[in-house]
């Protein structure tokens, strides 16, 4: 790992972006503010976005004071993958479903990519 980046790291300096607001995406964003990361959430639903930013939830067990606990913290989703360009680090958390023949479908990763590539 690059030392300026690990330097980001354990100074909680490094801004983390993750990629996919779902059961995976939305909780591990929510930890990485929680811990004094600034976050930000990417998701291509307006809809989940635009909830998140108001401190809703559309996931049961996740509670509003927990999400408007984190954009206090530092916190934010969008749907401009152009912001990808102010992260230090990048987690993607999106589907990876089983296809009829047991394997991986990456269209989720692949679109994630090719959104991603030019920032």
């Amino acid at each position: 790992m690059n030392k300026n980046l690990l330097d980001l790291i354990q100074s909680k300096k490094a801004t983390i972006g993750i990629i996919g607001l779902g059961y995976v995406g939305l909780p591990l964003s929510l930890r990485f503010a929680d811990k004094g990361f600034k976050t930000i959430g990417f998701d291509i639903d307006s809809s989940k976005v635009n909830m998140i930013n108001n401190g809703e939830s559309y996931i049961n067990h996740i509670k509003k004071k927990k999400i408007l606990h984190s954009i206090n913290k530092g916190f934010e989703a969008t749907v401009n993958f152009e912001l990808i360009s102010e992260v230090d680090v990048i987690i993607i958390c999106v589907p990876t479903p089983l296809t009829e023949k047991q394997q991986p479908d990456l269209s989720y990763i692949r679109s994630t990519l090719s959104s991603i590539k030019n920032h």
